[in-house]
């Protein structure tokens, strides 16, 4: 499963951002103060991961952002007369969506004394919370920069005065944590600071304007005094197929029972003899367009990269954007995983009416949580060719939420060895509070796996696990081929990848917070090849 979210988490991760916050007169007005403007480009080598446009007046701060191959966001900060933060909203903006639309997540924090409230807001869904914190602290997103907010550090560490400061700097990530964060100025043109387990190194003027930097991770900032609005231009994501490719590619909307949209892509081999199979995916735990697109986790389009193999074996395929999410419509928060499995069978509903596709050859491919909904499908659907499970669970939700705290735990390096337990403890509590008002959480937590595995007796199985998974336990992979057999179902199949993470990219740690410094976010041919030959082998079979 992909990491699940609280409340605290859902700060983080911008994919939710903050409601609209109407400022103070005295902040917007600012009168006679010149405005500071300028951007910054965070780089890995020639790569542009981030690009980002602010402007400073008088205690205000406002900027856009736009990280690669996702969607951008806009903030607005106030900023108290001692440089700290007071007040931050986020939007997340859609994708080509029109100037003015209305944004696709909200977010706010106040800081005051030692607490911060949120507002956050998703659809019609709206939480608040309350936050603990240090008095004084800042505010940075170090998985998702915004290094306005890193300068703004830089300044509040000058005002204090000296050549080492340290300061209260609340992470927008992981469960919201603050952290002391020393800085130290060598020179007057030089500043070095520690956010979380990466190191900064950033040429600064004398009021504390970053310049340029290096970070420890391979990194580098870059400073531009213009920025022009086409850097931010984005489009809708192409789901066409690519030039020359030996298939089509259409654009599909499935009205479903439950009163929602499904909108996908259908791609069909042109040559093939007709009627074609056909394999409809599944995504994973987390908002997920039809391509799998992982947010902040690079160029990472897994069922894009299956579609367009699958294609060129004959094979047609089926990915849709999850509900609520792209073009598709509904309320993805809101639905429980059997309701999910609802929408994958509206799915095959759609393709066995299709003129091009062979009702009597259906697979599905599921990663995550979507490896659990394939089975659930397979139990009440013994027509299908097969099903294809990567790292799908085998544990209760509950087990698997325990999997993912320790590993964070003990990778961690900001709670000292004698804390872990009782964070361990205090998040296990946080996320049983949680489901109460949280149906899929709730549902997620005590569904057994292996109970539904059981059941399945005649859709023929493979398994594929990474062994360096860090959010499922490879070891349910195991137990999923041992529950399948149980059943008296005589076509399991295991395969288990060394040294790959949960998403099947080659990863010796695995660990998610390090995705996005991958080198590579394709695929390899080895897990494409295992799937696109039983998945061929199967639909032929019957």
């Amino acid at each position: 499963m992909q990491s699940i979210l609280n409340k605290q988490q859902l700060i983080s991760a911008v994919v939710l951002v903050v409601a609209l916050f109407i400022f103070p007169t005295q902040y917007l007005m600012s009168q006679g103060v010149k405005p500071v403007q300028g951007g910054f480009l965070l780089q890995n080598g020639s790569d542009t991961l981030t690009i980002e446009r602010y402007t400073r007046k008088g205690n205000t701060l406002e900027g856009r952002v736009l990280v690669r191959n996702q969607v951008p966001f806009v903030y607005k900060a106030a900023i108290k007369n001692n440089k700290a933060i007071e007040r931050i909203s986020i939007e997340v903006l859609q994708r080509g969506a029109p100037e003015g639309a209305a944004p696709q997540q909200e977010a706010i924090l106040v800081f005051k004394g030692d607490s911060i409230y949120s507002i956050s807001k998703k659809g019609q869904n709206t939480e608040r919370d309350t936050i603990k914190t240090s008095t004084g602290a800042m505010t940075y997103h170090p998985n998702l920069p915004m290094l306005s907010l890193l300068e703004q550090i830089v300044i509040r560490a000058r005002t204090m005065g000296g050549n080492k400061v340290e300061l209260p700097v609340f992470l927008l990530s992981s469960k919201g944590q603050t952290i002391q964060v020393p800085v130290n100025f060598s020179h007057k043109d030089s500043a070095h600071l520690t956010l979380g387990n990466v190191s900064i190194h950033l040429k600064v003027s004398e009021d504390g304007k970053i310049l340029s930097g290096k970070t420890s991770n391979g990194q580098t900032i870059k400073r531009l005094e213009k920025i022009p609005d086409a850097a931010f231009a984005t489009h809708p994501p192409d789901y066409s197929a690519p030039p020359g490719a030996p298939y089509t590619a259409e654009d599909v909307r499935i009205q479903t029972k439950a009163g929602h949209v499904l909108a996908g892509t259908l791609t069909i081999p042109k040559n093939a003899v007709k009627p074609v199979p056909v394999v409809v995916t599944i995504t994973g735990s987390s908002p997920q367009d039809r391509d799998h697109n992982t947010p902040f986790g690079g160029d990472y389009r897994i069922f894009r990269q299956l579609a367009d193999e699958l294609g060129r074996n004959g094979v047609a395929v089926l990915r849709m954007d999850d509900r609520g999410v792209g073009k598709s419509t509904g309320n993805f928060e809101s639905a429980t995983t059997p309701e999910r499995a609802d929408d994958i069978r509206e799915g095959i509903a759609f393709v066995k009416q299709h003129k091009a596709i062979d009702k009597n050859r259906v697979a599905l491919v599921g990663l995550s949580e979507g490896g659990m909904i394939a089975p659930m499908i397979a139990k009440t659907n013994s027509t299908l060719n097969g099903i294809v499970i990567m790292a799908g669970p085998a544990s209760t939700g509950k087990d698997i939420l325990k999997y993912q705290l320790l590993n964070s735990l003990d990778q961690s390096k900001e709670i000292s060895q004698e804390k872990k337990e009782e964070a361990f403890q205090q998040a296990m509590k946080e996320y049983t509070k949680e489901a109460e008002n949280n149906p899929w959480l709730r549902y997620f937590l005590t569904y057994d796996p292996l109970a539904t595995a059981k059941q399945v007796k005649q859709v023929p199985v493979l398994i594929l696990q990474g062994t360096t998974d860090k959010n499922v336990p490879p070891g349910d992979a195991k137990e999923l081929e041992k529950a399948f057999k149980q059943a008296g179902n005589k076509d399991v199949t295991l395969k288990m990848f060394n040294n790959f993470n949960h998403v099947f990219l080659h990863d010796p740690n695995g660990n998610p917070k390090n995705y996005q410094n991958l080198k590579s976010f394709e695929v390899s041919p080895e897990v494409l090849q295992t799937i696109i030959g039983w998945v061929v082998d199967k639909t032929n079979a019957k």
